[in-house]
């Protein structure tokens, strides 16, 4: 007897381009373990695979320590062993900082499911940076990134992205509670599968919850 089968997963990539020579904020935009029925879908080494073909040997990643407020030991990529020194498990929402030590642009394809429903991407410590991005494949204004997907900013939260070209953050884009708006700057435009640095100037955490439905 054939039957209706319905589902409301949304799966596709994302193709994000890491300059050459450059440290470049990615964050992870898909979710590669598909609900979590592939158990290392979203470790690091999975979504930099060395199969791609295109991982330069001497490449780096590094995560931030919100606690230290400095970033954790870079992990290096060996070309002659195609392997990363280490890896983490970067699910949709986590960033990290990744150098490109090829002499060509590096395009990564993340895949995977978008994030459904009540989905817990982390929590924002109080008065601590956090290296994060958006769980879902959204850009553009500041807002679609934070706010669309659940993050509720607090007066004089910030939000800085990183400028490869000069190898350093841009001015960072602050809340303002009152008028309830973002300030403009460099800052307050995020692409898809950019990672920003986020500051929680509350005296109290922040745990972001998304809770995003195709429509």
């Amino acid at each position: 007897m054939a039957q209706n089968v319905y589902s409301l997963n949304v799966v596709g990539y994302v193709n994000v381009t890491l300059p050459s020579h450059q440290f470049t904020a990615v964050a992870n935009p898909l979710d590669a373990s598909m609900g979590g029925t592939i158990a290392t879908g979203n470790a690091m080494t999975n979504i930099f695979s060395a199969t791609a073909g295109n991982i330069a040997n001497g490449s780096t990643i590094a995560t931030f320590n919100s606690a230290l407020n400095n970033y954790n030991a870079a992990i290096s990529y060996v070309g002659l062993s195609k392997k990363w020194g280490s890896t983490f498990l970067m699910p949709p929402g986590v960033a990290a900082l990744y150098f490109n030590a090829g002499a060509s642009d590096t395009v990564v394809t993340f895949t995977g499911q978008v994030p459904q429903g009540a989905y817990n991407v982390g929590t924002l410590n109080s008065h601590q940076f956090s290296l994060v991005g958006s769980p879902i494949p959204i850009g553009g204004n500041i807002t679609n990134s934070t706010s669309v997907v659940g993050l509720v900013p607090a007066n004089g939260d910030s939000v800085a992205t990183f400028n490869g070209a000069v190898n350093n953050w841009n001015a960072a884009a602050s809340y303002v509670g009152l008028s309830k708006k973002w300030g403009t700057t460099a800052s307050s435009t995020i692409g898809v599968g950019q990672g920003f640095l986020y500051f929680n100037a509350s005296a109290t955490a922040n745990n972001w919850v998304s809770n995003f439905t195709v429509n």
